[in-house]
């Protein structure tokens, strides 16, 4: 229902919360990917979502010790209709 048009996979956990409540259903990309699919995004669209991409973070604490932690990326999306085909 939710997924990323360029890897056609399923979006997981909070993000499908995000999406849904946009009230679009089916594939999204951020602004890179659909320049790398020839698509164009035309000037003022807003991106329809921030969403997270959870990683873990290794960090040096001041004692020199190293710890690793739970971080995430927030990335903007667009859906699919907002998106213009390059030449079209």
């Amino acid at each position: 229902m939710y997924y990323n048009a360029l890897t056609q996979k399923h979006y997981e956990g909070k993000n499908v919360e995000i999406l849904k409540s946009t009230g679009l259903t089916g594939g999204f990309m951020t602004f890179n990917q659909a320049y790398k699919l020839g698509y164009k995004i035309p000037k003022g669209t807003k991106a329809i979502a921030k969403l997270n991409k959870p990683f873990w973070d290794t960090v040096e604490k001041s004692n020199g010790k190293l710890e690793e932690r739970f971080s995430a990326r927030k990335f903007c999306v667009f859906h699919t209709s907002q998106l213009i085909q390059e030449g079209a």
